[in-house]
């Protein structure tokens, strides 16, 4: 029993960890004219699975395989080169077209052996009898022997009751595959080539456990004593029923590796893409699923992939009807689940892999169309002709099937079937949501309307069919109410046409919309626009750039378009230079670990690509990124380098932002920079003209009540009646069940602890996760501005583009009042950037202010001395300003043009699902400090909080006296954001926090989660946390609750406190004194290792000291030290969850 649990552990159970590569260090394929040469130090293991074994499964043993090549090539005591002989695809049962060759079949038929490779050397075996046998004689059919032969079985004994890896030579368990003849040497199956190949030694070897426990027996077997008792190498060694062994690290770091190396040869992809497009409306940019040729430089993420819009099905009958026949449903039911998962998911189209005759196939269809009236032609099976057959044959045909469903919007898969887990395995790699890839088909006595171990009860599909038909409906309610109503003033014209123009920017959802209609490129040449500016925003610098710069444009004669590469297909760039004088601008910014951002993802995929040509493309990037981060300005440095090596030519050298400086400061010497250089290439010449140029017109009401924002992010009224799937677009109200206070009350700072109440959704989140918060701006200081200004901030107005053409129709949400676009819409606390103060200097009526301003806003040095003096230094936000300059009074809509959006505050969660599965909790330090200018600044967010938890105490603590604690609901719009932070696949590995301060937030969860594993009887390895803070009787946090994991055996804690004794103690000097244990948890146990917090010196100064001791206690040098901790970043195993 306990073997069987093994086998479903590390084989049928599908993949959840998806680990991004960066891995350079590539190997050459080998083949007999390349780097396979016999030589003393090379070695070459060849294996087999039982000839019962079906496709996808031996697909499975290459990967443990692959893997234990990759150990032996890493491992301490050889530096020998180890290949991988590829076995040939011999007759397997389920192939039933019986009338074609299907022995001695290469790789190559099936993978591209290129990409296999790029994670270990492999060699054909063709090549591997051609590299022998050249070598022994000329003759290509000279025998070959393989020095050892070992066919693995089980310990007849079984597992036993505790897990046990061991290996031992015995008598073989059932009769010999191999025998031996008159010249003493074994002969037998060998691929089918046994004419030419045979053994010198034949053993049975009992094996148990990991695949790696071969790693020590092959090196002590690479020798061996011929007649005349000289060592010779042995060249070679074979490994008989290899599916024997497990997984080593299954679903880890080098098992992705292994995984992701095995692309499809191309011809097979070529078929299935063509059939996605040519029948089920589906292609790589639309479905977001663009990946790159080389997948060593690949970063995908979860809910990156949209998929094509169709459900795609694995329906397994033949060998499972008898084998599981409670979880093969009739093909009635399998029918009546199509149409409910179609109706769900609002598709209409079907893609069914299939083993089931066409027969059965045709009876599904009827059961379809009389259950919900799905025409035949709208479930689609992959049946290639005979003559397509014949050159893919059935394993081509598998992987084409395989290769359709994959791409899928929804994957529904057959109980325990290795064809689905690929397919599972595709989706993680191409990046789907784990919720639209692990469901499965459900027999006929299960209730396919409830969860199955894998599927969400939500509208999780994010489909293109369903976000059109709703912007359709809503343009069209809109245009009938205005077309019938009598127009009340001379404006009438422009406001139905504002209404009609009223596009995807402000119902939250992508579509097609007038700003998708045609090419990016086609819309530039409709609207005699020579230049395009791309942006990569994350939290919004990135695209107000790109406004910016397209609005300088104008001042050069250039009419520029905005464009949201998510939003356009990349592949028209090409075209740009079709348009004389044509430039292509690219803004973008590099976010976490050396990321694009979301809405340059599959651009930055799309370039990486092999086969692209942007010669004679004008272009110029500007990167924005931190220098406190491991990899600044990652993405801009690739897109500018990248584009020149397809051909393109620059235009400017790449600019370079850096957020730890002043960002503004480096975006305006380089626009300087590049302006000059556009002028000298083209011969242009600016307009003089200092006059505003605007880049929004004021359109006032009167409006209908029901078409005004109240300060809904995305859709107008979702606030109202709330409609999953929540995201950045689509926030959802969260209650907020529980505020306290975590400092003590003698502290004068103040951290509150939050819990959301997610109850009511089908919101999912794993430890390590953020929570994105939508604050609103502290009520007085939006009437001060109104006060100020001497405007009435209840009136509704709505601001929209000039340029009919411009992807963005309006800078917020409108039509709405004044009042609610200073509140939920615009940042009123940040300081204004140089350009804004440019813009509204002519607005002040004293000289003094207006030069002021006009000095602030010029790049000149008096002028950034100054910005810096009177607004960085003096913390002055926008009210600030028109506070002390009395005479600025610039008209509140141009104002509100300016502002930057007011853009969501993210927050590590603090909690675990597995412990709060129905609530998400929140750590924060309020941010309140006194400026300069003896204001107090406030944060936004923070300050959100501190209102909430004020009201709550107000309210409810008459009811929670004994712990402060408040449970009257307020509500906060949020969604989740992925991260990579999060725990290590296995329970055993060791981990080691570091996080001081609120950067304890995300190990609150890590801890939860692993005691909650505990509890169930997983085998948790260490879980070890540095915390710091100040003084323990002030700002310990969740002090009681660390303490009740010490009791429970599930932490080893260590606090720093910095100010409860003269010398101050942080947590980088605990890692000092414990850098032996360190070195121990990290070298041997393979701890992973994890840093939340300060980015600019806590996270420095960790780093650091890391480095130091794989030097104290390795004996590394500084360069192999160094090397070494940033291989620990990319195996996964060293993550930050760090700001600046």
């Amino acid at each position: 029993m306990l073997f069987f649990a093994f086998l479903l552990l590390f084989i049928f159970q599908p993949a959840y960890s998806l680990i991004d590569d960066d891995d350079n260090n590539n190997h050459q394929q080998c083949t007999k004219d390349s780097c396979a040469s016999i030589t003393s130090s090379t070695y070459y293991v060849l294996y087999d699975v039982n000839h019962g074994e079906g496709f996808n499964l031996r697909r499975d043993v290459y990967i443990r395989m692959a893997n234990l090549i990759h150990t032996l090539r890493e491992h301490k005591s050889t530096d020998s080169n180890w290949v991988l002989v590829l076995p040939p695809w011999g007759p397997l049962y389920h192939w039933f077209s019986h009338n074609l060759p299907r022995t001695q079949l290469e790789w190559s038929h099936f993978f591209d052996i290129k990409s296999l490779s790029r994670f270990i050397p492999v060699i054909e075996f063709e090549d591997f009898l051609q590299l022998f046998t050249s070598s022994s004689s000329s003759s290509s059919t000279s025998q070959i022997t393989i020095p050892y032969v070992y066919t693995l079985q089980h310990f007849s004994e079984g597992w036993g009751e505790h897990f046990e890896e061991k290996l031992e030579i015995r008598k073989c368990n059932e009769e010999p595959m191999y025998e031996k003849r008159n010249d003493n040497y074994y002969y037998g199956w060998f691929f089918g080539y046994n004419d030419r190949v045979r053994a010198r030694q034949f053993q049975c070897l009992s094996a148990q456990g990991f695949v790696t426990v071969l790693v020590d027996f092959l090196i002590q077997n690479i020798t061996w004593l011929d007649d005349r008792n000289k060592k010779q190498f042995v060249k070679s060694i074979m490994f008989d029923r290899a599916e024997t062994l497990l997984h080593v690290d299954y679903g880890g770091y080098n098992y992705w590796r292994a995984r992701r190396s095995m692309r499809y040869a191309k011809q097979l992809v070529d078929l299935g893409n063509r059939f996605r497009a040519d029948y089920l409306n589906s292609t790589d940019l639309i479905d977001r699923t663009v990946l790159i040729d080389d997948w060593t430089k690949m970063k995908r993420h979860h809910s990156q992939a949209m998929g094509g819009p169709y459900i795609g099905i694995h329906l397994r009958r033949r060998d499972y009807i008898k084998a599981r026949p409670g979880y093969v449903p009739s093909l009635e039911h399998a029918a009546r689940q199509v149409c409910h998962h179609l109706n769900r998911l609002n598709l209409s189209l079907t893609f069914i892999a299939t083993d089931a005759d066409e027969n059965e196939i045709d009876t599904l269809r009827q059961h379809a169309h009389q259950l919900c009236e799905i025409s035949s032609n709208q479930i689609y099976t992959y049946r290639p002709n005979e003559k397509v057959l014949e050159k893919i044959l059935d394993g081509g045909k598998a992987i084409v099937d395989q290769w359709i469903c994959a791409h899928a919007r929804y994957f529904i898969g057959s109980y325990e079937s290795t064809f689905s887990f690929r397919i599972q395995e595709d989706r993680e790699i191409l990046g789907f949501e784990q919720d639209s890839t692990f469901n499965r088909l459900c027999g006929d006595h299960e209730d396919f309307s409830f969860s199955l171990n894998m599927e969400l009860l939500s509208f999780q599909f994010t489909t293109f069919d369903i976000t059109i038909s709703i912007v359709l409906l809503i343009i069209a309610l809109i245009a009938v109410y205005w077309f019938q109503r009598e127009p009340s003033s001379s404006k009438s014209d422009d406001i139905k046409q504002t209404i009609r123009n009223f596009r995807i920017d402000n119902v939250g959802v992508k579509g097609t919309g007038a700003s998708q209609e045609g090419s990016f490129v086609d819309r530039m040449i409709h609207s005699n626009k020579k230049m395009v500016v791309f942006y990569g925003s994350q939290t919004g610098t990135a695209e107000d750039f790109a406004q910016r710069i397209a609005k300088q444009a104008k001042r050069y004669g250039i009419s520029a378009a905005v464009c949201d590469p998510e939003e356009c297909d990349m592949e028209e760039l090409k075209r740009l230079i079709a348009i004389d004088k044509h430039l292509a601008l690219f803004c973008l910014a590099t976010y976490g670990e050396g990321d694009p951002t979301d809405n340059a993802q599959e651009f930055y995929e799309w370039l990486r690509g092999d086969e692209r040509d942007l010669t004679d493309l004008h272009y110029a990037v500007f990167g924005l990124g931190n220098k406190t981060y491991e990899h600044y300005n990652a993405v801009g440095k690739l897109v500018d380098k990248r584009i020149a090596e397809l051909g393109g030519v620059r235009v400017c050298e790449l600019g370079l932002g850096d957020d730890d400086g002043n960002v503004e400061d480096d975006f305006m010497a380089w626009t300087t920079i590049f302006w000059q250089n556009v002028c000298h290439k083209y011969e242009l010449v600016i307009n003089t003209d200092g006059a505003s140029m605007r880049q929004y017109k004021l359109v006032p009401g009167p409006f209908s009540v029901d078409s005004v924002f109240t300060g809904e992010i995305g859709r107008l009224k979702s606030y109202e009646k709330q409609k999953p799937p929540y995201d950045a677009r689509n926030p959802y109200l969260a209650p907020v069940t529980k505020s306290r206070e975590l400092f003590q009350k003698d502290c004068l700072r103040s951290c509150l602890h939050l819990e959301l109440d997610i109850s009511a959704t089908n919101i999912k989140y794993e430890v390590g996760y953020h929570v994105a918060v939508f604050p609103s701006n502290d009520v007085t200081l939006v009437n001060r501005v109104g006060e100020l200004l001497d405007v009435n901030l209840d009136e509704i107005i709505a601001l929209v583009n000039v340029d009919e053409d411009a992807q963005k129709k309006f800078p917020f949400p409108c039509p709405c009042s004044y009042r609610t676009a200073l509140t939920y819409y615009l940042d009123l606390t940040s300081m204004p950037n140089t350009q804004i103060l440019k813009e509204i200097a002519q607005y002040a009526t004293d000289e003094n202010d207006k030069t002021l301003l006009t000095l602030m806003g010029s790049y000149s040095e008096d002028g950034k001395i100054k910005y810096k003096e009177w607004i960085l230094d003096s913390c002055r936000s926008i009210v600030a300003i028109l506070e002390d300059l009395s005479s600025l009074k610039p008209p509140l809509d141009h104002l509100c043009e300016l502002l930057p959006r007011l853009h969501p505050r993210y927050y590590s969660i603090s909690s675990s699902a597995k412990v709060h599965p129905t609530s998400i909790h929140i750590t924060a330090v309020i941010v309140h400090f006194e400026t300069p200018t003896k204001r107090v600044a406030k944060g936004v967010a923070t300050n959100c909080f501190k209102e909430l938890y004020m009201r709550h105490q107000a309210i409810g603590c008459a009811q929670h006296k004994e712990d402060d604690t408040c449970h009257l609901p307020n509500r906060l719009p949020i969604f989740i954001r992925k991260s990579s932070f999060r725990l290590p696949f296995r329970f055993q590995t060791p981990i080691i926090m570091i996080g001081p301060g609120t950067g304890l937030a995300p190990f609150r969860g890590f801890i939860q989660e692993r005691h909650f594993f505990k509890t169930q009887g997983k085998p948790v390895g260490e879980t070890i946390l540095y915390y710091g803070c100040r003084n323990r009787a002030e700002d310990y946090l969740y002090e009681e609750e660390l303490n009740y994991f010490i009791k429970e055996n599930a932490l080893e804690l260590h606090v720093a406190f910095s100010r409860d004794q003269e010398e101050k103690i942080y947590v980088t000097h605990l890692l000092k004194d414990h850098g032996a244990k360190l070195w121990k948890l990290i070298k041997e146990d393979n701890a992973s290792i994890y840093v939340c917090g300060d980015a600019k010196n806590m996270a420095r100064d960790v780093h650091s000291i890391l480095i130091d001791i794989a030097q104290t206690y390795g004996n590394m040098t500084l360069e192999r030290a160094t090397a070494f901790i940033k291989d620990l970043t990319q195996k996964d195993r060293y993550s930050q969850d760090v700001w600046s």
